[in-house]
């Protein structure tokens, strides 16, 4: 992880609201995303990188254990929704968590990490309770930090 604070969103703030196209080409707002406890949402580069894919697999890997938690799982990738849709259909297995186009990048942007693939932890309330900035060699943080973290969410 890049250890700086600076990056990224701030934290203890309100999650900046925006639309987005899911892979299924519905458009879906954050409050359709968030699950019982919160969101993890996830920001990722092009459908087809390597690093994108390997996160992509990662979520599908430890989805039951955020939906134990009653947190849901979205991920803001840089392609257009039939890309997405395209990528999720040669899934071997399928899809439990919704992919969003981010095509302009937009959302990225909104949330301060353009550059980087992040997670952002946002909890029931839509407040911002903690984040994650990747470089290209990490996946995502360890499992085990990300559940302590969001066990601790209001």
């Amino acid at each position: 992880m890049i250890s700086t604070r600076q990056m990224g969103p701030q934290l203890l703030v309100p999650a900046p609201q925006c639309c987005t196209l899911k892979h299924e080409s519905r458009v879906t707002t954050l409050e359709e995303l968030m699950g019982e406890h919160g969101l993890i949402l996830g920001f990722t580069g092009d459908i087809w990188d390597p690093g994108s894919v390997r996160r992509i697999l990662w979520f599908q890997r430890h989805y039951p254990q955020f939906m134990k938690l009653g947190i849901q799982v979205a991920l803001l990738v840089c392609g257009e929704p039939h890309a997405l849709y395209g990528f999720s259909m040669s899934s071997v297995v399928p899809l439990e968590f919704p992919l969003l186009s981010d095509v302009d990048r937009a959302v990225h942007d909104l949330y301060n990490v353009e550059q980087y693939a992040a997670l952002i932890a946002i909890d029931h309330a839509q407040i911002i309770r903690e984040k994650w900035i990747m470089p290209d060699e990490r996946v995502w943080p360890k499992v085990t930090e990300l559940l302590s973290v969001l066990q601790m969410m209001p």
